[in-house]
């Protein structure tokens, strides 16, 4: 592959095939309307007169022979198919009427073909520039670089003849090809037109600018159409991110809601815990009540860290040692100091220490009960403090 290679894009053309595309898309007789022409009547010059070819969209609808002068035929011709009136008119040249030939040229060229072929046309024909018509048309290139162009040349003399006599028939024409060559180069067919500048008619401006405008209005629906998807998207993806934002900025706030929610859980968690491990005060106080007989009571009582030191008095208080080891929630049971004798009462002072700790019966129900109402349970250690935990010492004094 040459990657030096030029790439021509001849924009007329590329609109010109466009619009022959689009032109399907539009209905039939809309179509006709906007046209300058509709369908092509083709003229050849021939020894008797001309004949008379009339087309509509490559379907030949009408033919007739007329005499050079023969006027009346063409109007009665265009009396029966009244469309002629607004057909193109092709003059046609027959083989022995006009000359082609395909040349080479540098590719430089291509920018000034006219210019170049009508300097260098006697040496391609047998006539010089103002002796003839010409038209030149690239056919395409070559691998050595250079343009192929057919050369279409009409003598002056002969045409112009023609031209008058199309002037006498009233049928001026509006274009000029040769049958040699729509034959071998059909692809070329409205690619070049022998027809004299001064000869050639304007459209309709009415027209014009309608195709014009319908061409501009087409362009800008094709771009709306290709870019206006597009255009959406990005709004979509836009909103989007937006969007996504935000709501990464709730998620946010959520997960540290989240996270202050897991660590009071985790905090309320451990204090349930502790409750469940720790017997409660007043179950300690009552286990004692149960315990201690009348004839012995508490003149100090400190209960701190699952640890308890009483102090009082009894008839007996050496049986008091066996009789708190008895019970479930004691254990580690002994005296602080040894016993004395209160000489007002006549009975023993006392002062024992002992381990507490919940019995596992007990445990089980407060354990049952705490998954039953946890959710209670968790409110109300947000709002006070358990009282299982006791930190200060508590004092039970008696008379």
């Amino acid at each position: 592959m040459n990657l030096d290679t030029t790439i021509e894009f001849d924009l007329k053309k590329f609109f010109h095939w466009w619009g022959g595309e689009l032109a399907f898309l539009v209905p039939s007789g809309l179509r006709r309307r906007l046209r300058d022409r509709q369908g092509y009547l083709i003229i050849s010059p021939s020894r008797q007169g001309y004949l008379l070819e009339f087309f509509d969209d490559d379907k030949l609808i009408a033919q007739k022979s007329i005499a050079s002068a023969d006027t009346a035929g063409y109007q009665q011709l265009k009396n029966q198919y009244p469309a002629i009136e607004k057909t193109e008119v092709v003059l046609r040249l027959a083989s022995e009427h006009a000359l082609q030939r395909v040349i080479f040229l540098p590719a430089a060229a291509q920018e000034n073909l006219q210019q170049v072929v009508g300097f260098e046309l006697d040496r391609y024909t047998p006539f010089k520039p103002e002796q003839v018509y010409f038209s030149a048309v690239v056919l395409g290139k070559t691998e050595q670089g250079q343009i192929r162009v057919l050369l279409i040349v009409v003598p002056k003399n002969f045409l112009d003849q023609q031209l008058a006599a199309m002037e006498a028939l009233a049928v001026p024409p509006h274009r000029v090809d040769y049958q040699a060559t729509v034959s071998e180069f059909p692809q070329i067919r409205d690619a070049y037109n022998l027809l004299p500048e001064r000869y050639r008619q304007r459209g309709s401006r009415l027209n014009q600018s309608i195709h014009w405008l319908l061409s501009g209005i087409l362009l800008l629906l094709t771009i709306a159409a290709l870019v206006g998807p597009v255009w959406l998207e990005g709004r979509a993806v836009d909103s989007l991110k937006s969007r996504i934002k935000q709501l990464e900025k709730q998620t946010r706030l959520v997960e540290a809601q989240q996270r202050e929610i897991d660590a009071l859980r985790g905090e309320t968690q451990k204090l349930i815990d502790i409750k469940d491990q720790s017997p409660a005060l007043l179950g300690v106080l009552a286990e004692l009540s149960s315990l201690l007989k009348d004839d012995t009571w508490l003149t100090h009582l400190q209960y701190s860290n699952k640890h308890l030191q009483i102090q009082g008095q009894s008839p007996a208080a050496s049986a008091l040692i066996s009789l708190l080891e008895g019970s479930a929630f004691f254990s580690k049971v002994s005296f602080v100091s040894p016993l004395t004798q209160d000489k007002t009462t006549g009975r023993e002072r006392f002062q024992i220490s002992s381990d507490v700790s919940m019995p596992v019966t007990i445990a089980a129900e407060s354990a049952n009960t705490g998954d039953d109402a946890n959710s209670n349970d968790q409110s109300n250690s947000e709002q006070s403090p358990p009282e299982a935990i006791p930190e200060a010492a508590a004092e039970v004094k008696g008379d």
